[in-house]
């Protein structure tokens, strides 16, 4: 029996919420998790506790949750006298 083009799914786009992160914060985070593992595979503990240890500074920080909100650093800068 031939496939017919209506047979067959369509193509669907990426979900964003799947493929993006929320906020800058999770990438960052996502990121020293990965290198954490990489320097662990390769043997190297000093690396991977360096990492280990700001992924804990990340996320014990202020800001860490997701009411914080952007610092407009021009504005920032004339509040300060800079």
């Amino acid at each position: 029996m031939p496939w017919t083009a209506a047979k067959c799914a369509k193509p669907r786009q990426a979900d964003e919420s799947r493929t993006k992160p929320a906020d800058p914060r999770t990438v960052l985070l996502g990121q020293f998790a990965e290198g954490m593992r990489a320097a662990l595979a390769a043997g190297d503990v000093e690396a991977a506790r360096s990492a280990h240890e700001t992924i804990g500074r990340l996320l014990g920080a202020p800001g860490a949750d997701a009411a914080a909100g952007v610092i407009d650093l021009a504005a920032e800068r004339v509040r300060r006298g800079g």
